[in-house]
């Protein structure tokens, strides 16, 4: 476990399953990133949206040894990745393939898809950095993810933050980046004391919500950890009807 996790697991022990999870998560990308240079140059031609197909069966295996998942019942999910089946980029636009072979649900499947491309996508934002860049649509520019979770940066400017890769970048600071709504008495705001630093931004125009980060929160947590920290306002937030479009570190939408 990162020195990271274990303070804030001390500070809010009721967040230590799902922080624990994202540690193993963490452990994982270390893993994958022993195969990762070698698919550096081919991360960067067009035709190549995946793990390379000779290490791809092996960075899964790590996976399901990771969060102890059983192998066999992703057998049909392991021979698809080998064989180049599955393209990453489509998973940011909510497009997860089908397995008729597989037991689990569309949602646990896309979860699993989530954490393994992960990894990739991260590494992707590497060689093509596009931070900074404006999200045009309110999608991200790398991967075209809707946005989860914004931050309020000097200015004031509000970056938007993907979930997939990592990629940050410029958007309007009033409206909604899901549907692009700008009417503001469509808007509201969800504040607790219990989680200082953050706040939540819903819309009625289209039923869905952002969190938002004070760009304080950054200066002592990533993105991810501070997204985890403030998943108690997620539960609130979506017990009052709005809904996530992006998963959090480990996966989830709904909560």
């Amino acid at each position: 476990m990162t020195t990271a996790i274990q303070p804030l697991i001390d500070q809010r022990p009721h967040l230590k399953e799902p922080l624990e999870l994202y540690a193993r998560w963490q452990l994982f990308q270390q893993q994958a990133a022993e195969l990762l240079p070698k698919m550096r140059s081919s991360v960067a031609t067009e035709d190549s949206r995946a793990y390379p197909r000779d290490v791809a069966e092996t960075i899964f295996a790590r996976f399901l040894a990771t969060f102890t998942l059983p192998a066999g019942e992703f057998a049909p999910l392991s021979q698809a990745l080998a064989l180049g089946a599955v393209d990453f980029l489509r998973l940011p636009l909510g497009e997860t393939p089908e397995f008729a072979e597989l037991a689990c649900s569309e949602e646990d499947l896309a979860r699993v898809l989530f954490l393994f491309s992960r990894p990739y996508l991260l590494d992707l934002r590497q060689s093509f950095p596009l931070d900074g860049s404006t999200w045009e649509n309110g999608r991200c520019p790398l991967c075209s993810a809707k946005a989860s979770l914004a931050a309020v940066v000097e200015g004031p400017k509000r970056h938007l933050h993907c979930s997939y890769c990592g990629t940050a970048g410029q958007y309007r600071f009033i409206g909604c980046p899901n549907c692009e709504n700008s009417d503001s008495s469509l808007l509201t705001t969800i504040l607790s004391d219990d989680e200082p630093g953050f706040r939540v931004v819903t819309c009625d125009g289209c039923k869905t919500y952002v969190k938002v980060m004070e760009h304080s929160v950054l200066r002592e947590m990533s993105v991810d950890l501070a997204d985890l920290a403030s998943l108690p306002l997620d539960i609130v937030t979506q017990g009052k009807g709005y809904a996530r479009v992006a998963p959090n570190p480990i996966g989830y939408t709904k909560l």
